[in-house]
């Protein structure tokens, strides 16, 4: 049975956008359904999607009454088995974390280790916790390849950490081993994974005229002692003048061939997953005087991502088909209330595993307050409606005949679209074969009504397709008996 969905947990605003659209193009448009869901969190570090376990883990600090702070980790159910919530604490601030593919385990930074636990259906357990080396200025985390990585920065106080030297290590394969250090830095560094145990480690600019070297890594057996793979660098003012980059957010294509980077000076740049050389970007951008602040491709390698912050009904996010060759539109959103952020974080934006659902952390102006958006991807799609739906005598037993016509904007649909069939007779419920749809879009449906005159109810839908929303139409009919045929007596 097609039923219509509903977006779920956002406040969203849709917007013009200001890139033209392509010939055929449409705009799409979404409904505002109700506040994000606020985070008890006075801070965000990183968030990350567990899709074996059906959760958004996001990692944070707590405020006391007494202004003392501790951390947590937030894992919100998005489809799986559970309690809605579930939670870790730490008795010191945490920042960073990361989970295993299969869900079981949960990893969050701390100064002096990382904490582990235990994940079922919800539940949390502490595990040993992951040596590390010390960091007094937030660590991030990321599991690829089979491998838990991680930064560190030991500093006196957090006034110290823009000079803080640092390193990005692997943890140890069991947990009463020291963690190997990979990688020195001299600056914050960021970690991205990604699919066949991709890496990136993109420093912070410590100043504009700064030019950090982004790099691209694959993880490897360490049979050789090493275990990550060199695959190319890229510093973004390639000719040692003007700003280098200016990291917020990195994420890699569904099949690693791409590399999105937030800039904070370009914009979104997209470079080769496997050689970090500059590529063409096709996809529109944020408007004018958005800065940006996130990027996220969808795994099932449908959608893209764009997230910034933006001032007043500018659009704070855009989110378009990731194969730029389908010509049309994003969907732009605009976070702008008091109950739902008005920008989107740095690093806020993950899909679920199979691209439905977009994950957005929103914050207020001050940074102080956030809120866990949950954006249905169908909304993106090209509206669709079933219209001039008419039907012919309906008597009882006898048969019967609807037509109508599939209404599809935008785009030609890449496979010949069906209507499915439902027949509710009181309680009897019956799937009927799917009707096929002319080119023109008209479709007629033949059937036979049940025996006994009373309402029959049907319910024709349309499952969408690559680039169109689903829809559906009831159409009640009220049957008649069929006229008496007894024979009339002769004189």
């Amino acid at each position: 049975m097609l039923l219509t969905g509903v977006l779920a947990g956002s406040v969203l605003t849709a917007v013009t956008g200001t890139a033209s659209a392509a010939s055929g193009a449409a705009a799409a448009a979404v409904v505002p359904s109700g506040p994000g869901w606020e985070l008890s969190a006075a801070s965000f570090t990183q968030m990350t999607v567990d899709e074996a376990g059906r959760r958004v883990w996001i990692a944070g600090d707590r405020v006391d009454p007494d202004g003392s702070r501790h951390g947590e980790v937030v894992g919100v159910l998005y489809g799986g088995v559970g309690p809605a919530v579930a939670r870790a604490y730490g008795a010191a601030p945490l920042s960073g974390v990361a989970v295993e593919p299969d869900g079981s385990k949960l990893y969050a930074g701390q100064s002096d280790h990382i904490a582990g636990y235990a994940h079922e259906n919800g539940s949390l357990s502490p595990l040993d916790p992951v040596p590390a080396p010390a960091d007094g200025c937030g660590r991030e985390l990321v599991h690829t390849g089979g491998r838990l990585f991680f930064t560190s920065r030991p500093a006196a106080s957090p006034e110290d950490c823009s000079g803080a030297q640092g390193s990005v290590s692997v943890a140890a394969a069991s947990t009463d081993a020291p963690a190997g250090v990979v990688m020195y830095t001299g600056t914050e560094v960021h970690l991205e994974g990604g699919p066949g145990g991709l890496l990136v480690t993109a420093p912070e600019r410590w100043s504009p005229t700064d030019d950090p070297d982004l790099g691209i890594y694959r993880v490897t057996d360490g049979a050789d002692g090493n275990v990550l793979e060199f695959l190319g660098e890229r510093r973004f003012a390639e000719d040692g003048t003007g700003p280098g980059m200016d990291f917020r957010d990195a994420d890699f294509s569904a099949d690693g061939s791409v590399l999105a980077v937030a800039d904070g000076v370009r914009g979104t740049v997209l470079l080769g997953g496997q050689d970090a050389n500059f590529r063409e970007n096709p996809y529109a951008p944020l408007p004018q005087g958005v800065a940006p602040t996130a990027v996220a491709f969808s795994p099932d390698g449908k959608w893209f991502a764009q997230g910034g912050a933006a001032s007043g009904d500018t659009a704070d996010l855009t989110l378009a088909f990731a194969d730029p060759s389908v010509e049309r539109q994003p969907l732009r959103i605009s976070f702008e209330d008091e109950a739902a952020g008005h920008r989107v974080v740095p690093r806020g934006m993950e899909f679920s595993g199979d691209g439905q659902q977009l994950f957005v952390v929103t914050s207020d102006e001050a940074g102080t307050k956030f809120w866990l958006h949950t954006i249905q991807t169908r909304e993106a799609l090209t509206p669709s409606r079933i219209v001039d739906v008419a039907h012919g005598p309906a008597v009882a037993g006898g048969p019967f005949r609807v037509t109508g016509r599939l209404d599809l904007d935008g785009l030609e649909p890449t496979e010949a679209p069906k209507i499915t069939v439902l027949r509710m007779n009181g309680s009897e419920v019956s799937d009927l074969p799917p009707v096929p749809v002319a080119e023109d879009g008209t479709f007629v449906l033949e059937d036979v009504l049940p025996d006994r005159a009373g309402d029959v109810f049907y319910v024709l839908g349309y499952a969408g397709g690559e680039h169109h929303q689903l829809s559906e139409h009831w159409l009640a009919v009220e049957t008649v008996e069929a006229p008496s045929t007894v024979p009339r007596s002769g004189r």
